[in-house]
């Protein structure tokens, strides 16, 4: 049985978890950003974990987001004291709540992530990629210092960055148990996910990037489709960074970590470690192909 490590953020990483996770025969080891976690209205968020559940449990919302069907009683009735543009549903309010209490008792992000999956009856490991904070930081060519909800929410990731900071990163601590995870795995898969703001803050965790140098087969999804992006500002964050939209920003971005890249249909260099393929999820199948063609490759 082959073990897999997927490296996901976003909603383009849930999007290829969801593919991942019907492979029957695989070991998957999910490790998640947290760089985006939060709190909103005083409760603890962790965005990019939440979504991956909520996908692999098929109850996500139509954008990939919170929880299908979901009801916003208290947001609305939060509108009347404040406003604020990020929408938490009822339902994902809940869970956030719980996982509120759960810090406040004492667990570590790690353990409520545990919880939080099996009260789904998902089988494979979820793991946020450290139990301490580390926060995104956006420093626009204003010289504002953003959180990564103010940037991504409030200014609809609008703003051109100058800078961007994983605080927290050198400090946090990484479990043996993900390092080992890593370590043992026979493919580790790096998700469509925006490079600098999704997978990023997992490779700021020194422990974590070592690891990955030092493994004989990762393979990076690109997030770029022709020109642009398949979700949110990965093209614009590319090019603020100095980085080109495309395999050879991508190579760059990820020199000496990954051996193989995936890219769609006509966006390749012609390297003999760049793959042409369908990386366009308009639903289930098309995540749950790709996944398979990747592996049945290995």
């Amino acid at each position: 049985m082959k073990k897999i490590v997927y490296l996901s953020g976003g909603v383009g990483g849930a999007k290829f978890a969801k593919g991942l996770h019907k492979i029957k025969n695989i070991d998957l080891s999910i490790i998640v950003n947290t760089g985006d976690d939060e709190y909103i209205h005083g409760v603890a968020l962790s965005p990019d974990i939440d979504s991956v559940i909520y996908g692999l449990a098929n109850v996500e919302g139509k954008y990939g987001w919170g929880v299908s069907n979901d009801k916003f009683s208290v947001h609305n009735e939060l509108k009347k004291f404040y406003d604020l543009n990020f929408m938490l549903g009822d339902k994902d309010l809940a869970l956030n709540l719980f996982r509120n209490q759960m810090i406040s008792e004492g667990l570590k992000l790690s353990e409520i992530t545990d919880i939080i999956k099996n009260k789904f009856n998902i089988k494979c490991k979820i793991l946020p990629m450290s139990d301490d904070k580390v926060s995104t930081k956006l420093i626009t060519k204003k010289g504002e210092k953003l959180n990564f909800q103010d940037y991504f929410v409030e200014k609809k990731a609008k703003p051109r960055l100058m800078n961007i900071s994983y605080e927290g990163s050198k400090k946090a601590r990484v479990s043996s148990e993900l390092i080992n995870i890593i370590n043992q795995s026979d493919i580790l898969i790096i998700g469509p996910s925006n490079p600098i703001l999704s997978i990023g803050p997992i490779l700021s965790l020194n422990k974590i990037n070592q690891a990955i140098q030092h493994h004989k087969n990762v393979i990076a999804i690109s997030p770029f489709v022709g020109k642009k992006a398949l979700k949110g500002p990965s093209v614009q964050n590319f090019l603020d960074m100095g980085y080109r939209p495309d395999i050879q920003g991508l190579k760059k971005y990820y020199k000496n970590r990954v051996n193989k890249f995936i890219v769609h249909h006509g966006d390749s260099d012609t390297s003999s470690n760049v793959y042409e393929e369908q990386i366009i999820f308009k639903n289930l199948n098309d995540s749950k192909s790709l996944a398979n063609r990747i592996l049945d490759n290995e």
